[in-house]
């Protein structure tokens, strides 16, 4: 019976295992969807104006790179802090404002998450970027190249040479809905200001 028990635990053991796995993968797909469809939901909607990509960097299998104009690149004098004096990584904090033609626009950018104070902010995070100290070689260049995870549009297949030609003639824009612990997601995209695609909570 001893002998049994065993192997009937050994046979067993994989199989639980599997189970396992497929549980917390499941779990973890689930918790994934739901922050996005939270963000969407929930999150401060901002609009942004996309920029040129080079013309040579081609569309990559069924989705579009996108660039903003204002946050893709922002100059170190919106720094709110002093700069760093030793080497920092980490990520950077953008505080929008919608501009008179409703296009959001950055006031200040931080190393920390800014105290909510006005309440038309909207407190963008970035993914994290190196930011040479005052006396590293390359502490000179004081334009900051930032990306946020929202640099990649999925469209069907066929779909994106349009957008590749607007977005380029800048005549695209992007609605963002961003968490407060300010993680964006793409929300709209727009041509002409008419929507193009509009996404899905789930």
């Amino acid at each position: 019976m001893i002998g049994l028990d065993q192997t009937l635990r050994r046979q067993l053991s994989p199989v639980i295992a599997a189970i396992v796995c497929a549980v917390v993968l499941l779990g973890t797909l689930m918790l994934m969807i739901g922050q996005r469809a939270a963000i969407l939901r929930d999150g401060a909607e901002i609009i942004l104006k996309t920029a040129p990509v080079d013309p040579r960097d081609l569309m990559r299998g069924d989705y579009v790179r996108l660039q903003y104009e204002g946050i893709s690149l922002v100059e170190s004098a919106l720094l709110s802090e002093s700069w760093p004096e030793k080497n920092s990584y980490g990520p950077l904090w953008l505080t929008l404002e919608p501009g008179e033609d409703g296009l959001a626009e950055v006031k200040s950018v931080s190393l920390e998450r800014p105290s909510p104070a006005n309440p038309n902010a909207v407190y963008l995070k970035s993914r994290p970027v190196m930011l040479y100290g005052v006396d590293h070689p390359r502490s000179g260049s004081r334009s900051l190249s930032l990306r946020f995870g929202i640099e990649r549009y999925y469209v069907p297949e066929g779909e994106g040479l349009e957008i590749e030609k607007a977005r380029n003639a800048r005549r695209t824009t992007v609605a963002i809905r961003v968490s407060k612990d300010g993680e964006p997601q793409i929300a709209r995209l727009m041509i002409d200001g008419e929507t193009l695609y509009n996404e899905p909570l789930y």
